[in-house]
């Protein structure tokens, strides 16, 4: 199941319910002087496993548990929307 937005961000794994959240977490980290702008990573989502899974992993992950019927924002990719 998939249980949070996730950015590999040079090095760091950064959660939260959206994308948006896990970014916010990176400007702080950069306020600290922990990494740098722009944030760049890779956007997927991490499990109840702890896993990092692509986006489009993702999607095929979050079906085939049953977690969503369908995509609803792109034919491909998991988008937190899709979930919350």
């Amino acid at each position: 199941m998939i249980i949070a937005s996730a950015i590999w961000h040079e090095g760091h794994l950064l959660t939260g319910k959206r994308h948006c959240d896990c970014i916010k977490v990176a400007a702080i980290l950069v306020a600290h002087g922990i990494g740098r702008l722009p944030i760049t990573g890779q956007q997927g989502f991490l499990t109840d496993d702890k896993r990092f899974i692509s986006r489009n992993a993702a999607a095929i992950h979050a079906i085939t548990c049953g977690q969503i019927k369908e995509l609803k924002f792109s034919s491909t990719e998991l988008f937190s929307e899709d979930l919350w």
